[in-house]
């Protein structure tokens, strides 16, 4: 193979497929998911969609989620639309993102769930989503964030419940190995030999 032709200098082709994939997969889950939302009213919606952002969180970090969180609105928007596309919700979803990576990548404590977790409910969730309902609809900002209660609320007790049991079941499989893994290792042990 000639200089022209080989792969940079410290570009893993196998581990980059393997986290393009794996963001894939948790995109079209995020996705999957999205199509199950409980929605009472156009203000409201109930979803665990935040569970595969939180995974990519956990293991790529803020660029990782963003990524998944983003994707997935203007996926889902072209799949199945509920509404148009809106560059400033999707820009909120990414932040969303953002937000869990940059309190729980590679590391949580409860206290970091429940500050991520409360940062995207008490402050996005309830303040930031009204506001670009109420451009996009013509809602009334004060009846947008009094009807949001509920969903907070409710989408902040799941959270600080399923987000610690999920990134326990991550660290008991040790998934950042599992994901990071360059060779299987009796490939590794194979070429020892000879």
């Amino acid at each position: 193979m000639s200089k022209k032709n080989s792969p940079a200098k410290g570009i893993n082709i196998r581990q980059t497929t393997i986290h393009l994939t794996v963001l894939g997969i948790l995109t079209a889950l995020c996705i999957v998911i999205a199509m199950f939302t409980i929605r009472p009213n156009d203000s409201i919606k109930i979803s665990l969609t935040f569970i595969p952002v939180v995974i990519a969180a956990y293991i790529y970090g803020p660029a990782g989620a963003g990524t998944v969180a983003g994707l997935a609105d203007i996926i889902g928007c072209i799949i199945k639309p509920h509404g148009m596309i809106y560059p400033p919700i999707t820009l909120t979803e990414i932040a969303v993102g953002i937000v869990f990576g940059i309190f729980l990548y590679k590391r949580w404590s409860f206290l970091r769930v429940l500050f991520s977790a409360g940062i995207t409910q008490l402050i996005i969730s309830a303040f930031v989503t009204p506001l670009w309902l109420y451009f996009l609809y013509g809602m009334n900002y004060a009846t947008l964030l009094l009807t949001r209660i509920p969903q907070i609320l409710i989408m902040l007790a799941i959270e600080l419940i399923v987000i610690p049991v999920m990134l326990k079941t991550m660290d008991r499989i040790n998934v950042h190995k599992l994901i990071s893994a360059g060779k299987p290792k009796g490939e590794k042990q194979a070429r020892k030999k000879k």
